[in-house]
Order: C-alpha cells, then sequence, then structure tokens
C-alpha cells in the first residue's frame, strides 16, 4: 500500500511539474510566437508579449502611408526570422534573431521620386474628384508589390523582460527597423537625416511649393496652386527668407570632392543658376495678379529639380 502511495505521489508530482512546464514559454518561443503575430497583424496575440501601439500605430489615415492596413500586408509578406541565440539571467533575456523583410530603402527612394513627379503634374490641375492623396498611396502599393523587389536581413538582439511569468519582448527602434527592412532608418534619412536630402527638401518644399509653384500660378489665375486666394507680399517675404539660406547650400554642394558626387553638382549647377534666375525675375518685377504678360517659365527648373531628386536617391542606394 506504501508503495502504491508513493507511486501515485511521484505520478501526480510529475504531471503537476509536466503542466507547469508546458504553460512556460522560453524567450525563444515568446519571440517566435510574438514575431509570428506580427506577420499575420495579430494584434490579440501580438498584444501578449508588446504593446502593439509601440509597433503599428493605431487610428490610421489616409494622411500616413504607413498605417494603411494594405500596405502593412504588403511590407510584412516577406517577413521571415532565424532564432540564432539566446541567453537567460534570471527575469531578463537577450534573443539573438536573423530578421528578413523587404528592403524598403530603395522603394522609399523610387516613391518619392514618382511622388515628387506626380505632384509636379498635379500643381495646375484642380480636379476635386481626383484626390492626390489616394494617387500616392496607389504609388506605395504599386511599388510594394513589385515581385522584384529586394529582401533585408539583419541580426538583432531582442530584449525581453519576464511580467507576472510572462516573457515581454521590448519593442525598441532596432527590432521596428528590422521588421520593416530598415524603413525607420530609411524615412530619417529620406526625411532630412543627411545634408543632401535637406537641400533637396528645401528645394521641394520652401522655394516650389511655397514659391515658386505658387507665384506662378498667382500670376496665370491670380490664385495659388490649389486655387485659394493668396497673400502675394506674405510669399515673397517668405520666399526672401528661403533664398538667404542657398548660399549655405552651394558652397556645401561645390565643395564635395568625392567622384560619385561628379553628376549631382553638374546639375546642381544648372539647378542653382535657375533658381537664381526665377528669383531674379520676381525681385526686378513685383508678380502680380493674371499678369499674362509677366514671363515666367519654370520648366527648366521642374527638369532640373527631378534630376537633381533621382540623383539623390540613386546616392541614397
Amino acid at each position: 500500500m506504501k508503495k502504491v502511495s508513493i507511486l501515485l505521489c511521484m505520478f501526480f508530482t510529475m504531471f503537476i511539474f509536466a503542466s507547469c512546464s508546458g504553460n512556460t514559454e522560453t524567450p525563444e518561443q515568446a519571440t517566435t510566437n510574438a514575431l509570428n503575430a506580427v506577420k499575420s497583424l495579430n494584434k490579440q496575440e501580438a498584444e501578449k508579449y508588446f504593446t502593439y501601439s509601440d509597433l503599428i500605430k493605431e487610428n490610421s489615415s489616409k494622411e500616413d502611408l504607413l498605417e494603411n492596413e494594405e500596405t502593412l500586408k504588403l511590407m510584412l509578406k516577406n517577413l521571415n526570422f532565424k532564432i540564432l541565440s539566446s541567453d537567460v539571467k534570471n527575469d531578463s533575456a537577450v534573443v539573438k534573431a536573423e530578421i528578413t523583410s523587404i528592403d524598403m530603402k530603395p522603394i522609399l527612394g523610387e516613391y518619392i521620386s514618382q511622388a515628387f513627379s506626380t505632384a509636379m503634374s498635379n500643381a495646375f490641375v484642380q480636379d476635386e474628384n481626383n484626390s492626390e492623396d489616394d494617387e500616392m498611396e496607389q504609388i506605395f502599393i504599386d511599388l510594394l508589390k513589385n515581385e522584384d523587389n529586394k529582401l533585408l536581413t539583419s541580426v538583432v538582439d531582442v530584449k525581453l523582460t519576464k511580467v507576472e511569468g510572462v516573457w515581454k519582448l521590448d519593442m525598441d527602434e532596432s527590432l521596428k527597423d528590422a521588421i520593416f527592412g530598415g524603413l525607420i532608418s530609411s524615412t530619417e534619412g529620406f526625411g532630412g537625416g543627411n545634408k543632401l536630402n535637406e537641400i533637396n527638401n528645401y528645394i521641394v518644399g520652401d522655394l516650389w511649393n511655397e514659391g515658386f509653384c505658387d507665384i506662378d500660378s498667382y500670376l496665370k489665375i491670380g490664385k495659388n496652386s490649389v486655387g485659394k486666394t493668396m497673400d502675394i507680399d506674405l510669399t515673397l517675404t517668405q520666399l526672401d527668407e528661403s533664398m538667404s539660406k542657398k548660399p549655405e547650400y552651394d558652397t556645401y554642394i561645390n565643395g564635395l570632392e568625392d567622384e560619385k558626387y561628379s553628376n549631382l553638382k553638374m546639375i546642381w549647377g544648372k539647378l542653382s543658376s535657375e533658381i537664381d534666375r526665377l528669383y531674379g525675375l520676381i525681385k526686378a518685377k513685383k508678380p502680380t495678379a493674371n499678369a499674362s504678360d509677366y514671363e515666367f517659365d519654370t520648366g527648366l527648373f521642374s527638369q532640373y529639380l527631378n534630376a537633381f531628386s533621382d540623383e539623390i536617391s540613386k546616392l541614397d542606394e
């Protein structure tokens, strides 16, 4: 009888131990399950391991292409990973993982180039039935669907902390960047993370969108480029301020010595001269509404700016 009791006790002890062990994920298992949840956009499952909004913002809008569910699915369709190793110390762990996803850098470069060309084409077209936001979104989706898109593989340290018996992932910048194929680091670069992109943004935004484009429209139709009332004096004052930055950018680009910048410098020489020419016309004679006799041709400016933006995209690849 005593032997039977001992055997039953051992059986129940082993059963309880096995049950408890079966409910406890290792850091490697938690990382695997979390990344699988990301790939399938399973918010409920992902929330077990990290705060979902830390990875993907909610309340998506058309203004942010990266928050659209269709684009997210396309960006994550090639997401794959391999667990390489793990290091566990009490309630902290680091899992080394190899993560492969679509390479976003060339896609963003091409998107910026196409989006800019679209914006330039639509500058004087007032079509209430055609949303520019929808056009931009479709450009991005089409680029993501390209079967020839490259993949990017990164090795990252996934940091985990045990909270109430559950391993939680730290969704830090390096992990997010790996999941989205270098999206974060690429966005920083295209958003002005280096001097050339800063200059490109300056030309597109300060000189074109808020300057020459609106002035050209004002001369033709008496309104800005989107058909709204325009204060020409304010626009000219802002343009003066923007032009005061140009000598710094001239000096920077002319000082680039590496041979890889030779084509960029050639294009900049043409673009810079055209900027000065257009600005000189404005300073010599103040633009007035509906001035059909005012010679203000922005064709060369647009051509040179497109070439300049394309060259920067090539250098970023």
